[in-house]
């Protein structure tokens, strides 16, 4: 293709995918989509690939890619160091516009190497993608087998993509942090109730597929005498205490919840019965160790009480969650202050209901 003709593929596959860039099913999917459209669309760009997160990043590894050398991005690794760091793939993440460079078989850096002896890339342009909502930052790099490619097409096409491309990862930033917001509480930063499909996708098809899941409903003992007693902003410092004991005590993976007032859940991914009792009388020896403060001087306690129920091959979590406030509702009524591991049989019939407090 003559200079105008690429010009002109280019611009069309800009146009092709405005929409679904802008109004796409996630920016993840809408990016990777206009990456193959270009690369199919412009014989001489072999690769397009974006990354986005963190500026401060140790490594970037493409997250979306498409063209004819799909392989080489797959494999890609920039990780940071004194010299990578001056490279144009970190200067571009710290938003500097970086001039187009041409690579060779002798070029210093290896996968430069490897990129113009096996995919017989040429030029190469990194530029840098700008979130308008928070601090991401990312990179759009694109390489081409001509030499001298983006200085006869002109820097200014791909600049305006780069430009698209910020305003299409901005977009999913606010529409996450909108996400985040609409299922996180406020008070304690645990996910709210509102994530309860989420737990319901993480748990069920593992208990479908045969493997140990267990879930704990958790509820502080007396709270209401304590919001009496010391007031609500008192109490409010009592939930973040123990919203702390549990993050602190849940292993990676798990998923806890303010259910609403003082009671949490905890879905809990390969856990047996006798490992989700281990983790509940480990949360509720903690919090009742720790120190509550409630003036200059004063310094009181407070203890939980919580219901464990283990699925049953292919039960429900709305089923499970019954069965662990049966269990908690047992813990109560025998002293509180104790874990109490629910009946195994998800048929079987509810106890009669004890206070909560």
């Amino acid at each position: 293709m003559v200079p105008q003709q690429e010009l002109l593929a280019i611009t069309s596959a800009l146009l092709h995918s405005a929409r679904s860039l802008l109004d796409g099913p996630s920016a993840r999917v809408a990016l990777d989509q206009f990456c193959a459209d270009l690369s199919r669309r412009v014989p001489n760009i072999v690769l397009a690939w974006t990354w986005f997160g963190d500026p401060d990043t140790p490594e970037i590894r493409p997250q979306v890619a498409a063209g004819e050398a799909l392989a080489y991005a797959r494999d890609l690794v920039i990780r940071r160091n004194v010299l990578t760091s001056l490279g144009p793939a970190f200067r571009a993440l710290r938003g500097e516009h970086v001039p187009p460079f041409g690579i060779s078989a002798h070029s210093m850096f290896g996968p430069w190497r490897t990129a113009a002896r096996d995919y017989d890339i040429r030029s190469v342009m990194a530029l840098p993608l700008e979130s308008s909502v928070d601090e991401q930052r990312g990179i759009l790099v694109i390489y081409a087998r001509l030499d001298d490619y983006f200085s006869l097409i002109g820097t200014e096409v791909f600049r305006s993509m780069a430009g698209l491309f910020s305003a299409v990862l901005s977009r999913a930033a606010q529409i996450e942090s909108l996400q985040r917001a609409a299922t996180r509480d406020g008070l304690t930063g645990l996910l709210n109730r509102h994530s309860e499909p989420l737990l319901a996708a993480e748990l069920e098809p593992l208990a479908q597929a045969g493997q140990p899941v267990s879930v704990l409903i958790c509820d502080i003992d007396h709270f209401k005498a304590v919001n009496d007693t010391y007031g609500h902003e008192i109490g409010d410092q009592v939930l973040k205490t123990f919203a702390s004991v549990v993050s602190g005590r849940a292993r990676s993976g798990d998923m806890a919840l303010r259910w609403g007032g003082e009671e949490f859940v905890i879905g809990l991914a390969h856990a047996s019965p006798q490992e989700a009792m281990v983790l509940a009388d480990d949360i509720r020896t903690r919090f009742a160790q720790t120190d509550l403060v409630a003036g200059a001087e004063e310094v009181f306690r407070a203890t939980c009480s919580i219901g464990v129920a283990t699925f049953a091959p292919s039960e429900t979590l709305a089923s499970a969650l019954r069965r662990a406030d049966q269990a908690l509702y047992r813990a109560k009524r025998e002293g509180r202050d104790r874990a109490t591991l629910a009946d195994s049989d998800p048929e079987s019939p509810p106890e009669d209901s004890a206070p909560r407090s």
